[in-house]
């Protein structure tokens, strides 16, 4: 583990004098703080500007009205830390235990990032960055670190806030609703905003931006009472019932059965190539929704059990 550490975090522990962290005075450049224990304690009003911070116990320990810019936090323990009124720029998190941090009324604005490691999405959400783009860079990083942490919750928590904060940026993009915008923004960029814009509303609508029950079942009574009776209207000629043509009734009974592939519930007979084809397809479909559903239950057992 160390060894590895070393490996992926060197170029922050060398070339910067070691200090101890409760002696420097304000501002704090180019220092590394390494191997100390701050359980209980508290820093306040302190800046510090390209600095690193190495296997630094802060368990219990207040930092308030401190600033952290282009700072590393390696192999760092937070437990039951309080971070207030803190910001934190262009700073790296890396194998920290932030799991059970109380982060009040911070910052972390600017392109800072998390590796091995996240903040809990309650506890960050307040502080997370106004803008748009921003916002959905680091959620998306804090959904991957969440996600491979086994934190679903909170990985789909972030995945939401990332997806609905990058549609604000497009959106912004589309109208040209500021200078910024105007300018970066322009011809074909601005209609590839457009086309992102879309493609992501459609992926909300259709599959909803993170794992939902009700996105899937909504999704599935569309398609099984609506999308699928009309088609099967549509090639009325080619779907019959004991040799009958099938009411609007049987089409939507007939669209169930497909949807709950064995369930034995219609009788309904697809005569035609064209009725076979999409009895097909929506059997396909309720395959699909089938397993959906079971890697939905699947997740809901594993978090209970964490």
């Amino acid at each position: 583990m160390w060894y590895r550490l070393i490996m992926s975090t060197g170029a922050y522990l060398t070339g910067r004098p070691l200090r101890p962290l409760g002696a420097d005075p304000t501002p704090v450049e180019d220092s590394l703080y390494a191997a100390e224990r701050l359980d209980e304690s508290e820093i306040a009003g302190k800046t510090f500007r390209h600095c690193t911070f190495a296997n630094i116990s802060f368990k219990g320990c207040t930092l308030k009205d401190c600033h952290f810019i282009d700072c590393v936090f390696v192999d760092c323990y937070f437990r039951n830390a309080k971070i207030e009124d803190c910001t934190f720029s262009a700073s790296k998190f890396i194998d920290c235990n932030l799991t059970k941090i109380d982060f009040r009324t911070s910052d972390v604005k600017y392109y800072n990032s998390f590796s091995g490691c996240f903040i809990p999405y309650h506890e960050i959400v307040g502080s997370l960055p106004s803008e748009g783009n921003l916002r959905a860079h680091l959620c998306a990083n804090l959904a991957t670190e969440a996600r491979d942490a086994g934190a679903w919750a909170d990985s789909e928590k972030f995945r939401q806030d990332a997806a609905e904060s990058m549609e604000r940026h497009l959106w912004a993009a589309v109208r040209h609703s500021s200078a910024f915008y105007r300018e970066k923004y322009r011809g074909s960029v601005r209609f590839g905003a457009l086309v992102d814009l879309t493609s992501s509303k459609t992926r909300g609508l259709v599959w909803g931006y993170r794992r939902s029950h009700f996105v899937v079942l909504r999704n599935w009574l569309v398609i099984t009472l609506v999308v699928f009776p009309l088609l099967f209207g549509l090639l009325r000629d080619g779907v019959t019932r004991k040799g009958q043509l099938v009411t609007w009734q049987e089409t939507w009974l007939a669209s169930v059965g497909n949807m709950l592939p064995g369930s034995g519930i219609s009788d309904v007979e697809f005569a035609s190539a064209a009725s076979q084809a999409v009895a097909f397809v929506e059997v396909l479909f309720g395959l699909l929704f089938v397993g959906l559903v079971v890697t939905l239950l699947f997740r809901a057992a594993f978090e209970r059990r964490q």
